[in-house]
C-alpha cells in the first residue's frame, strides 16, 4: 500500500506532493543517504575494477556519478512526477515459496491484482519490458593483442588518492548461455582455483587477493581472473596472468585422469548440496526468475551434464577460449583499476579532482562500447 501510494493524487496528495504514508523529513533522509552511498561509490580498486568491467559490457547501466548528477536539486514534485510515470505501467512476476500450497499463491496472486487495479496500475506483459542486452567483446584481429586497440586495457586511476591497492581483471567472454559450456566452464575455473592462488599468492605473494571465476551476464558467459596487489603493477599482474594460462595448458594437458575425474566429482557434489535455509533457496529461484531462465533445478542439470565432461574437451575448450592462436576464438577485456601505491603508481594516469575522474571512467566506458561497434549478443531470455 506504500508502494502504490506513489501512483495516484488523494485529498491530501495533489500529485505534486509527497503521500502521507511517508512521514515528514523521511524523503530529504533517504535522498542524502543515496547521495552519500553515489558519492563513495568505487573507492576501492577492486569494486571500482568489476563495476567498470559490467558498464563496459552492459551499454544500458547508468554510472554512480551519473545517477548522483541526476539527483542534484531534486524538487518533491519532479520526483512524484517521475514516480508516477514509473508506475503507470509494470509487469510483475510473483514468487511464493515456502510452507504453502497452489490456492494460497492464487489467493496471493488474486490480492496483489486487485491491488493494481484500484491504484489504477496498467499491466504490461514481460515481452514488452526493455531487455538487458550484452556487448560481444571483439576477438583480436589476426590474434595480434598489441595493435588492436580493442585488446588494450581500459586504464583508469583508483578515485581514492589515499587507496594504494592496484585491481586488475582479466574477462573472456565466451558466448551464449548453454548447459554444456556452462558447465564447462566451472570445471576450467574448479582445476585452475587452487594452482592460481597457489603459485601467484602464496609462493609469489603477488597480490593479497588472485582469485578464478565463472561469470554469467544477462544470458552470456564468461570466466574472470583477478589479481588485487599493493606491491606489483598492473602490467605486471596482467603479463602474470597471461603466462599462467600459457603454462596451465600443459598442466591440464598432462593431469592424470583419475585427478581431472576427482575434481569433475567434487564439483557435481557441490551442485547437488541441500540449501541451507529457506532464504538461500528463495535467492536461487529469484536468480532465475530475473534472469529469465526459469530453470527451477539448474544445479542438478548442472551436476549430470557434468557426467559426459572428457578432458580432452576441457583441453579443446581452454585453448579456444583463454589462449592465443590460429584456432582460438578468445574475447578478452582487462581492466587496470591504478592504485597510488609504489610501485604500483608507475602507470598510474595522471591525477584528476574526484568528479573528474569519475567523469573519465564515465568516458573510458563509452569509448570502449565504440571499439566494439555496439554490437550486441541480442535478446537471449
Amino acid at each position: 500500500s506504500i508502494y502504490l501510494s506513489f501512483r495516484l493524487p488523494s485529498e491530501t496528495n495533489t500529485g505534486v506532493n509527497l503521500p502521507n504514508t511517508i512521514k515528514p523529513g523521511r524523503f530529504q533522509a533517504c535522498l542524502e543517504s543515496l547521495r552519500r552511498n553515489y558519492g563513495n561509490f568505487g573507492l576501492k580498486a577492486s569494486g571500482l575494477c568489476t563495476n567498470t568491467r559490467l558498464r563496459c559490457l552492459r551499454p544500458t547501466i547508468w554510472s554512480a556519478h551519473s545517477k548522483l548528477q541526476a539527483l542534484n536539486n531534486l524538487a518533491t514534485s519532479t520526483f512524484m512526477t517521475t514516480i508516477r510515470s514509473i508506475l503507470d505501467q509494470m509487469s510483475v512476476e510473483v514468487l511464493y515459496h515456502g510452507n504453502c500450497n497452489q490456492d494460497d499463491a492464487r489467493t496471493a496472486a488474486t490480492m496483489i491484482g486487485n491491488a493494481l487495479k484500484t491504484s489504477g496500475v496498467k499491466t504490461a506483459p514481460k515481452e514488452s519490458i526493455p531487455k538487458e542486452l550484452v556487448l560481444k567483446i571483439r576477438a583480436a584481429e589476426n590474434n595480434d593483442m598489441s595493435n588492436d586497440l580493442s585488446q588494450q586495457p581500459v586504464t583508469l586511476p583508483g578515485l581514492d588518492p589515499n587507496e594504494s591497492n592496484t585491481a586488475v581483471e582479466l574477462y573472456f567472454q565466451i558466448g551464449v548461455d548453454n548447459i554444456e559450456e556452462r558447465v564447462m566452464i566451472d570445471v576450467l575455473c574448479q582445476v585452475m582455483y587452487e594452482p592460481l592462488f597457489d603459485q601467484l599468492r602464496t609462493k609469489e605473494q603477488f597480490g593479497y587477493h588472485v582469485s578464478v571465476g565463472p561469470r554469467w551476464t544477462y544470458g552470456v558467459l564468461g570466466m574472470s581472473f583477478e589479481v588485487v596487489t599493493a606491491s606489483r603493477s598492473a602490467v605486471e599482474a596482467t603479463e602474470r596472468l597471461e603466462r599462467f594460462l600459457i603454462d596451465f595448458r600443459k598442466v591440464l594437458e598432462e593431469m592424470p585422469p583419475s585427478t581431472f575425474a576427482e575434481q569433475v566429482a567434487s564439483l557435481a557434489k557441490n551442485k547437488l548440496q541441500m540449501f541451507n535455509s529457506l532464504a538461500e533457496e528463495s535467492s536461487s529461484y529469484w536468480s532465475e526468475i530475473t534472469a529469465g531462465r526459469y530453470d527451477w533445478e539448474v544445479y542438478r542439470n548442472e551436476a549430470l551434464e557434468l557426467r559426459g565432461i572428457k578432458q580432452e574437451n576441457a583441453v579443446a575448450a581452454y585453448e579456444k577460449w583463454l589462449l592465443s592462436g590460429t584456432e582460438s576464438n578468445r574475447r578478452r577485456l582487462a581492466m587496470h583499476i591504478i592504485g597510488s601505491g609504489v610501485p604500483v603508481s608507475l602507470d598510474r594516469p595522471k591525477n584528476f579532482s574526484l568528479d573528474v575522474a569519475k567523469a573519465e571512467v564515465d568516458k573510458k566506458v563509452a569509448a570502449y562500447h565504440e571499439l566494439c561497434n555496439q554490437e550486441t549478443w541480442g535478446v537471449i531470455y
